[in-house]
This record gives structure tokens, C-alpha cells and sequence, in this order.
């Protein structure tokens, strides 16, 4: 696994990249990652007060970062944001190397990244989006199973399936993401064909990690059903099962709502910040299928170490 591609084009210890989580993936829990070898990726909310700026809060975490780490790091960049733009150029204005798109298309902003000198990773979860980001040149494919926490995609492929597809039909390297929790789904993952992983549910429970202590406490007590999928019929999102949730969960298509305006309305980043930052867990909040497994606080670069270690050991197992 230090032999990856992937480690190799982000110039990192161990393929292993920590998600831009909204709100909560911040500064510290970055650079503890990136410092431990991983890939820590900031997010442009980290931290942010519902009334903040997000450009600006963007340029304060970025420079966070790099007072915490020399090593490197990515931005996460939702592409349906409203203010995508302005976040790209502060992230080439304050020498951003890597960063990570997704929720839209990727021809909008690989070409000018990448003429900055920014390596560009593209979250799919189709085979059909994975060639069509590798046609405008982004540098990895992030294949985003089912089991992810968050906005999923509507076919429902899990990684099982998905990866194995998806690197047979490109010739760039390959991150699993969703519902990987330890160090069997590292090298799981890579049976499948991958070439590092992504993970973000076993990064929140973390010391280093932003989010609240009661929003932690939740998913430490979760078992295996501890998720629901809402808004399976027009944008599927897995949350960590509450009654509003729930509640969700049953809601049909109607086709006089605004689908795009109604998922924010109820699902949106802005619906879910209440519960990771403020610990109000009445509301949504979003958590990956793999919470059972998230049962242990510790340190990012403990959970790092423990994957790197117990791959090893898995491997030694199998010869």
C-alpha cells in the first residue's frame, strides 16, 4: 500500500484521505491527519457561524492549516455551491495543492485548477461520471458507495460493485469511499481494486475533530441500523437515525416542489450544523453506514495508525 499511485500523486505516507465533512472538518483534525501521513481535507464551513462568510472563512481555515502543517492537505468543493467561484480562487490565491470536487460537473473548474498546479480528485458514484471526469483530466477518481454518510447517488450501487466497475473503465487511480470504518475495509478496498480510500463517520470521532461531544456520544452509541436514507426518490441521503429522519425517510416526490429547494430546506448542510456543532440531535444530521463500527474515541493519527498497522497484519494473515 505505500507503493499506491494514489500516495504518490499527493506526495503522502499512507493512501488515506480523511472527507471534507461540512462544519466540522476542521483545521486541527486536518492537519492531525495530514501530519500522521494521511490526507487531511479541509472544508469551507469548517467552523463557520450560520451568518459567516464562507470565501472568507475559507482563506482564515486554509492558513490555519498551514501554520499547523507542512505536509499536504486538501479544500473540499461542493460545486453546486452559489459562491464556488470566489472558494477556487482563494484556494489558488493561498497555494492550495490539492483539491477535492464534487455535486457537479467537473469540467468547470479541472482545467483552471490544474493550470495552477492543483491536483483535482472527483467524487462519482457511477461508472459513467468516472470516465467523464478522466475526459477532463482530473488526477484520481473518488467512487463514493452507497454506504456513504451524506448526499448518495440515486442508483444505490454499494462499493462492492461500484469500485471493481469503475476501475475497470478508466485508466486513473482509484479511492473507495463509504462505509469503510477500519482496517478490513483498507484493505478490502483495495482488494476491489482501489488504490487508497477515503473515510469521514470514524474521523468525527476524534479528538481533534470539531464536532459536538453530544453529536460524538451518538455515534459511539450507534449500531448497525443506525442510519436511515431519506429522500430516496429524488436525492437519497444517509443520516444518522433520529424522528426527523425518520420522518424523511417516508416523504414521496411531489412534482410541483422545487426538488433542489426542498432537499436544502430539509436536508441541506445548514439543517444538518445544528446537530454536528451545536448538539442538537432533534433535527438531521449525516453519518455513514459504517457508524456500528465507531465505537472508540481516539486520536486521527491513532485511527490512521491502526489502519496502516492492521492492514499489515491482515495481509501477513491471508500469505
Amino acid at each position: 500500500m505505500r507503493d499506491s499511485q494514489v500516495g504518490k500523486i499527493l506526495s503522502i505516507d499512507h493512501p488515506i484521505l480523511q472527507a471534507g465533512m461540512p462544519w466540522i472538518s476542521n483545521p486541527e483534525l486536518v492537519a492531525a491527519v495530514s501530519n500522521a501521513g494521511g490526507l487531511g481535507i479541509i472544508h469551507p464551513t469548517a467552523g463557520m457561524a450560520p451568518d459567516g462568510d464562507i470565501v472568507a472563512n475559507l482563506r482564515q481555515n486554509l492558513r490555519s492549516v498551514r501554520r499547523l502543517t507542512g505536509n499536504p492537505f486538501g479544500v473540499a468543493f461542493y460545486l453546486g455551491n452559489l459562491r464556488v467561484e470566489e472558494l477556487v480562487d482563494v484556494a489558488i490565491e493561498e497555494s492550495a495543492r490539492i483539491a477535492i470536487t464534487y455535486g457537479g460537473s467537473p469540467a468547470l473548474f479541472t482545467g483552471l485548477l490544474k493550470s495552477n498546479d492543483v491536483r483535482v480528485l472527483h467524487q462519482v458514484s457511477t461508472v459513467r461520471h468516472a470516465r467523464g471526469a478522466e475526459s477532463q483530466g482530473v488526477d484520481i477518481i473518488i467512487a463514493e458507495g452507497y454506504e456513504g454518510g451524506g448526499m448518495r447517488g440515486p442508483d444505490e450501487n454499494p462499493n462492492l460493485v461500484l469500485i471493481p466497475q469503475i476501475v475497470e473503465s478508466i485508466s486513473i487511480p482509484v479511492v473507495a469511499s463509504g462505509g469503510i470504518m477500519d482496517a478490513r475495509g483498507f484493505v478490502a478496498a483495495f482488494a476491489l481494486g482501489a488504490q487508497g480510500i477515503q473515510m469521514g463517520t470514524r474521523f468525527v470521532v476524534t479528538t481533534e475533530c470539531a464536532a459536538h461531544s453530544t453529536y460524538k456520544s451518538a455515534l459511539m452509541g450507534a449500531i448497525d441500523t443506525g442510519t436511515v436514507v431519506a429522500g430516496r426518490y429524488h436525492r437519497p441521503t444517509r443520516l444518522l437515525r433520529s424522528d426527523a429522519a425518520l420522518r424523511l425517510r417516508e416523504d414521496t416526490p411531489d412534482a410541483n416542489v422545487d426538488v433542489a429547494g426542498q432537499w436544502d430546506a430539509d436536508m441541506g448542510p445548514m439543517q444538518a450544523r445544528s446537530a454536528v456543532l451545536d448538539g442538537n440531535l432533534q433535527g438531521i444530521s449525516y453519518c455513514g453506514a459504517g457508524v456500528g463500527m465507531a465505537s472508540e474515541m481516539l486520536d486521527a493519527g491513532e485511527v490512521i495508525k491502526r489502519l496502516v498497522d492492521g492492514a499489515q497484519t491482515i495481509i501477513n494473515e491471508i500469505r
